[in-house]
């Protein structure tokens, strides 16, 4: 009985640790990040600063980008959490949905780290929808559901709408005016959304809330 109750235990234990690891490799690769450019930062920097040997890195992460994903990932979560607090009394998907892009990509403007992401990754689908967070996902399927959204395909529509926000915020980053480019690109995203052109341009143009109260910790 006693050896049958060791091995959750040990296994529990086990995960603990692999994730107090792996979370100090995350901290540590974001102080880094932060304090010189990305692309000269090195593995063998992350895990002398994480303590802890230069092959661990590789049980937890398949590369540098690998850990500044998951780091953009956490900054998107906070984010989402509290876009869900302040659209709690909202019901409408377009305007929830045209509010959290516009957030979302003012804060990928004042983050270096998210925009260096976006404009180094490739924009792979599935990267940019990991690191854009659960809002996109979450409120397009509602929009859905209650038909405010009309699309002819989900999965492919999905895609364009999200390499497009990606590719909107690429082109915003060089503008002369970054703000009015990223209301630009969700405007005419929620027109493939089948929102009416009157309709899209009136809630990408709304005023938003003050950004800092919505930036991570």
């Amino acid at each position: 009985m006693l050896s049958g109750n060791r091995k959750p235990l040990e296994e529990s234990r086990i995960q603990r640790k692999k994730r107090a690891v792996q979370s100090r490799l995350i901290q540590e690769a974001e102080k880094l990040m932060r304090q010189q450019p990305v692309e000269t930062v090195t593995i063998q920097q992350i895990t002398h600063a994480a303590d802890v040997g230069h092959g661990t890195f590789y049980l937890h992460f398949s590369s540098k980008h690998d850990v500044l994903l998951r780091i953009v990932q956490g900054i998107a979560a906070d984010i989402d959490d509290k876009l869900q607090q302040y659209f709690v009394d909202h019901d409408d998907p377009g305007f929830i949905v045209c509010q959290s892009a516009r957030l979302v990509g003012r804060a990928a403007l004042a983050d270096p780290l998210w925009r260096w992401l976006i404009e180094h990754s490739g924009l792979p689908i599935a990267d940019m929808r990991n690191a854009i967070g659960r809002f996109a996902t979450r409120d397009f399927g509602k929009g859905l559901m209650n038909e405010r959204f009309k699309v002819p395909e989900i999965k492919t529509s999905s895609a364009v709408i999200l390499g497009g926000f990606a590719n909107g915020l690429q082109a915003a980053f060089g503008s002369q005016d970054p703000e009015l480019a990223i209301d630009q690109t969700v405007e005419l995203l929620l027109r493939l959304l089948g929102i009416a052109a009157d309709e899209a341009a009136n809630l990408a143009h709304q005023p938003l809330p003050d950004l800092d109260m919505l930036q991570s910790g």
